[in-house]
């Protein structure tokens, strides 16, 4: 049992499927596992905007080459790679904000899992 405030918490937990199993949960090991799980999160998401903004570069390209100097056609080819790099702009600032809320807040596991940090031996 861990007191935290006079409060009494009792451990829970049991067998389980995945990284959930056998784990006791306290206060501190949920908390881990949340972040974890959210770093997971972000993580996937980032790659995924990563791949978006690559798929939607190369189309812009392409549809800036077989435009044929047509003004529509260039004006909506330009306006595709715009908005593919300001929505790389967005992601990169969100990942960033939520870095510099994780310092701020004590989170500094929100965008590296503990595992991670383990493995690179922080």
């Amino acid at each position: 049992m861990s007191t935290l405030a006079n409060v009494t918490l009792q451990k829970i937990g049991g067998s389980g499927l995945g990284p959930f199993g056998n784990v006791e949960f306290t206060p501190e090991t949920a908390f881990s596992k949340f972040t974890g799980a959210i770093s997971s999160i972000i993580g996937l998401l980032t790659i995924v905007a990563a791949v978006w903004f690559l798929i939607q570069i190369t189309l812009g390209g392409l549809s800036w080459i077989t435009a044929a100097g047509e003004k529509a056609k260039l004006t909506e080819a330009r306006d595709k790679i715009t908005h593919a790099f300001i929505g790389l702009i967005i992601v990169v600032a969100g990942w960033g904000i939520l870095a510099l809320a994780g310092q701020f807040f004590g989170w500094d596991t929100i965008l590296m899992p503990t595992s991670v940090k383990e493995l690179i031996k922080f």
